[in-house]
């Protein structure tokens, strides 16, 4: 038997193009703390096309479900998932709306078994969150855990050397790639953050020396960092994009982004928009004419409705 997906998962434009609305953290219904492993089966069993989870390093072995790597953000806990084993972050609880939940925070190898015994093939992108340069054991370790649900996972985040450590240990390992750390956009009154740490010529937040000064028309200047930052993940099929840089990238006449990664074999995965925050629909409206394959929002039912009810 053929099982469809739930409709509000995906938006089907008039075109007849389907746009996935990825569930960051998979948070469905909001019924669950999210990260958790309630949430993660919720969106297996209402069959979302794709869900997001976030992924950090255990000391000894495994690997820890959760945003932060600081664990008093978002458990119970305290220190950082790094400095954990694998037995202390088993008695971790999530937070959840503020408080301690009963929920725990999951460990990758039972997210692992309880998607293997799920049907439906839900796309689940593990998020990775450790900057620091993961051992090669450890790579190892992660690329033979998820040997159960390989076809099931792809990967994000933007440290690109552990993505390029992970394609090297088993290149059929589906990949993505977060490139805000080399190129992205923020209104000026915002803080640029870490990285890149600079606000180039062209009024992107980029450290590369082609952003130093306007050295020709801004779509070329795009073109040229685009087409080398796509290329530091080898297989890299999912490119994440911050919703505001993409917006940015098309009002300065970069209009066919999404061409240029549909041409390289990649779809491009916008983040993040959600219901309710300022011209949500106007936005939706401009990532879905921009070519937006996948859009991540923790309200993925309040954007489909909008479109049925638009």
């Amino acid at each position: 038997m053929v099982m469809a997906p739930h409709p509000e998962s995906l938006i089907c434009t008039p075109t007849g193009r389907e746009v996935a609305l990825k569930v960051h953290q998979c948070d469905w219904s909001g019924d669950f703390p999210p990260n958790s492993l309630e949430a993660i089966l919720e969106c297996y069993r209402v069959r979302v096309v794709r869900a997001e989870i976030d992924l950090a390093m255990l000391k000894d072995q495994d690997f820890l479900v959760v945003h932060d790597l600081d664990l008093a953000h978002a458990t119970d806990g305290q220190g950082r998932a790094e400095e954990m084993t694998r037995a202390q972050a088993a008695r971790l609880r999530l937070r959840h709306r503020g408080v301690r939940s009963e929920a725990h925070a999951a460990l990758l190898s039972e997210v692992v078994a309880a998607v293997a015994a799920e049907p439906f093939p839900t796309l689940v992108e593990l998020d990775l969150k450790d900057w620091k340069p993961w051992p090669w054991p450890r790579v190892h370790e992660l690329a033979q855990l998820l040997q159960p649900i390989k076809d099931r996972i792809t990967f994000g985040g933007g440290a690109d050397w552990n993505l390029r450590r992970l394609h090297h240990v088993d290149p059929t390992l589906r990949m993505g790639f977060t490139i805000s750390n080399y190129l992205d956009w923020l209104p000026a009154e915002r803080d640029v953050g870490p990285l890149p740490g600079v606000r180039g010529a062209y009024g992107y937040l980029d450290a590369h020396p082609l952003a130093r000064e306007r050295l020709g028309p801004t779509p070329d200047y795009l073109r040229d960092r685009l087409g080398a930052i796509v290329r530091l993940v080898p297989g890299a099929r999912d490119i994440h994009v911050r919703l505001l840089a993409a917006e940015r990238m098309c009002a300065d006449g970069l209009g066919d982004l999404a061409e240029l990664l549909h041409a390289q074999g990649m779809l491009l995965d916008v983040w993040t928009l959600d219901a309710g925050t300022p011209r949500w629909r106007e936005r939706l409206a401009g990532a879905l004419a921009a070519g937006a394959d996948v859009i991540t929002t923790n309200t993925p039912r309040e954007l489909a409705r909008a479109l049925v009810s638009a």
